[in-house]
C-alpha cells in the first residue's frame, strides 16, 4: 500500500469517526432534550396536582368555616338572644339591687352576642364576597380593637380596586392567620395592616411589634399556619416574604398580581 492510499484510508477513517462522533452527540443531545422535557412535564404535572390538592383543601376549609359561621349565627346566637329575652322578663320581678345585677349580666350577654356575630361574619366567605377585602379587614381590625388586647390599624392607599373573589378571600384568610398568630403568640401591643394598590399588583404589608420568633425553628410556633399562608399565596400567583427576629416583631409582605 503506497503513501497516497494510506492517506486516503486515514482520511476516510477520520471522516467516519467524525460522522459517528457527530451522530453520537446528536443522539445524546436529542435524548437529553427528551429527558429534560419529560422531567419538566412531570414537574408541571406534580405542580398542578399539588395546586389542585391545595385548592381542594382550601375549599374544604372555606366550607367548614361557613358551616361554623352558620352554627354560631343560627344556634349559639339564638340561644344568647333567648337568654337576653329571659333576663329582661326576670328583671321586672326582682328587687332594685338585683335588677342592676341582671342588667349587668344582660349587657354582658348582649356584648357576647355582638362579638359572636362579628366572628361569624369574619368566618363566612360570603361576607368577604359581598363586602370586599377592605371592608372585611376593617371589620376584623375593629373586632380586634374591641378585645382590648392589641391596637390594630388598617392603612389603605388612595386608589383602590377590587380583585377577583378567590384572591380577596385567600388574602383575607392569610391576614387572619397572621393576626391570630400575633394575638396568640407574639405578645404584641400594635398590629398594622397596609394595602398598597399599585397599577399591576396589590401589595400587602402586615407587621406586629411582638416578641418575634426564629423562622428556622417553627416547631415551637404555628408551623402549619405558616405553611398554609405560603400555600395560599402560591395558589393565587402571589409572592410571599416573612421576616421575624426575636424581640423585634414579625413582618409579612405579599405582592398579589391584579
Amino acid at each position: 500500500m503506497d503513501q497516497s492510499e494510506i492517506q486516503i484510508l486515514v482520511l476516510v477513517t477520520t471522516i467516519i469517526v467524525l460522522i459517528l462522533a457527530i451522530a453520537l452527540i446528536f443522539f445524546f443531545s436529542y435524548f437529553q432534550q427528551k429527558k429534560t422535557a419529560y422531567l419538566q412535564k412531570q414537574r408541571e404535572t406534580q405542580q398542578r396536582f399539588d395546586e389542585e390538592i391545595t385548592k381542594s383543601k382550601l375549599e374544604i376549609n372555606e366550607q367548614a368555616l361557613q358551616n361554623i359561621s352558620w352554627e354560631i349565627h343560627d344556634n349559639i346566637g339564638q340561644l344568647l338572644s333567648l337568654a337576653k329575652m329571659q333576663l329582661n322578663m326576670v328583671h321586672k320581678d326582682l328587687p332594685e339591687k338585683q335588677q342592676l345585677k341582671v342588667l349587668e349580666i344582660g349587657e354582658i350577654v348582649l356584648k357576647s352576642l355582638q362579638e359572636l356575630r362579628g366572628l361569624a361574619k369574619s368566618l363566612n366567605p360570603e361576607t368577604i364576597k359581598n363586602k370586599g377585602l377592605i371592608e372585611s379587614i376593617t371589620l376584623e381590625m375593629n373586632r380586634f380593637n374591641r378585645l382590648n388586647v392589641i391596637n390594630a390599624v388598617l392603612k389603605v392607599s388612595d386608589e383602590s380596586y377590587s380583585l377577583i373573589n378567590e384572591k380577596e378571600i385567600i388574602l383575607f384568610r392569610i391576614l387572619q392567620e397572621f393576626c391570630n398568630n400575633s394575638l396568640k403568640y407574639s405578645k404584641a401591643k400594635n398590629l398594622t395592616v397596609e394595602l398598597n394598590y399599585k397599577p399591576s399588583c396589590l401589595e400587602v404589608f402586615i407587621e406586629d411589634d411582638g416578641i418575634g420568633f426564629d423562622l428556622n425553628a417553627t416547631a415551637n410556633h404555628d408551623g402549619i399556619g405558616l405553611l398554609n399562608m405560603k400555600s395560599r399565596t402560591k395558589l393565587i400567583g402571589a409572592t410571599y416574604e416573612m421576616k421575624s427576629e426575636v424581640n423585634r416583631g414579625t413582618k409579612l409582605y405579599i405582592s398579589c398580581p391584579k
